[in-house]
């Protein structure tokens, strides 16, 4: 399998899981159930949808939003320019606030203000504790996996990433842990135990970075999901059950990162697999599929997201994700920038 095939399987992985779970975000299981039976394909919100409520069926939310408009970023500045960052997320606010219900996540949406208000940038994000840092930073986790960087390397994208939103020790751990899964998964790392334990160690060494907030440990957390899916994964059904009872899967980081990892480790990295058990799993359905469809993309490679699933996602969102592909490839890794150590002068 070629670098393509993993970069564009990581895309239209997120992308695909992202508006498959338009529908079900914030449902129980048991209201997935009874509602759509087992979705695995494309369906509008229902009528009200507290946060999608204007979306059409297959097209994506913020989740994929966010992470183009830091590869917008990216391939503009070949590192990672908070400030430019902010500016690609903030435009793309703006053009969707009148689209549907509720775009912006709860830390997205404080911290957004607040800079709008005149907050300097590296305190802006001190509050988050939801998961918006982990949703978008695939494309992090792309570029460091083709550049063959260290896990700490990466961190410090990582972090420059994280700061204007979501500065804080569980939101930087959490999004290294799901960045790390990906550059993993883009070299083509086959052993889902030791991409999940490389995943609990990412989120170990970035757990220091950003202001404290009450949180557990994201690794911990991790480490529990995985023992959960070992136990019950003969069972796909009675394993998911037993994760959504003890986790609920819901939008604070510490719930959803370490569901979404197990996720992929129930459904053996299989995209179509994954992202199924995501959107039928309840809470922050729609975000969790997109970490999770991200990672198994990255894992099996475009050829395992449905035929179906792509064009539903070129067609409704008008996107070519094929272009964001070759234009990582051929013109960002070999310019890329890494950002200094935390502290340092980032030229922000």
């Amino acid at each position: 399998m070629t670098d393509y095939d993993r970069v564009l399987g990581c895309l239209y992985g997120m992308a695909s899981g992202d508006a498959l779970g338009v529908p079900s975000s914030f449902m129980t299981q048991e209201y997935i159930q009874k509602t759509w039976g087992w979705i695995d394909t494309f369906y509008p919100p229902e009528k009200g949808h507290i946060f999608h409520d204007g979306l059409k069926a297959g097209e994506y939310t913020d989740d994929t939003e966010q992470a183009l408009a830091l590869m917008n970023s990216f391939l503009r500045n070949k590192k990672v320019v908070p400030l430019d960052v902010v500016k690609e997320i903030l435009a793309w606010a703006d053009r969707v606030k009148d689209k549907y219900a509720s775009p912006l996540g709860p830390s997205t949406e404080r911290a957004l203000k607040a800079i709008r208000d005149g907050a300097d940038i590296t305190v802006s994000g001190k509050y988050g504790n939801t998961n918006g840092s982990a949703m978008r930073i695939s494309p992090v986790g792309i570029i460091h996996g083709l550049r063959g960087s260290s896990c700490e390397e990466m961190i410090r994208d990582v972090y420059a990433t994280c700061m204007p939103t979501h500065n804080t020790t569980v939101c930087v751990s959490s999004a290294a842990a799901i960045a790390w899964g990906v550059a993993l998964c883009i070299r083509g790392e086959q052993n889902i135990g030791d991409i999940v334990a490389e995943t609990m160690r990412a989120a170990d060494l970035a757990s220091h970075l950003g202001y404290s907030v009450v949180s557990p440990s994201i690794s911990k957390r991790i480490g529990l999901v995985y023992e959960l899916v070992q136990r019950y994964g003969d069972d796909p059904k009675k394993a998911m059950a037993e994760l959504y009872d003890y986790f609920g899967g819901g939008d604070l980081a510490a719930d959803s990162i370490p569901v979404s990892i197990g996720l992929f480790a129930l459904g053996k990295g299989d995209v179509k697999t994954v992202n199924e058990y995501c959107v039928n799993f309840g809470g922050d359905c729609d975000t969790n599929a997109a970490m999770a469809g991200a990672m198994a993309g990255a894992y099996s490679g475009v050829e395992r997201v449905p035929a179906a699933w792509r064009e539903t996602i070129r067609s409704v969102n008008h996107i070519a994700l094929e272009d964001y592909a070759n234009r990582l490839l051929d013109h960002l890794i070999p310019e890329w920038e890494v950002a200094p150590p935390a502290g340092a002068d980032r030229g922000i």
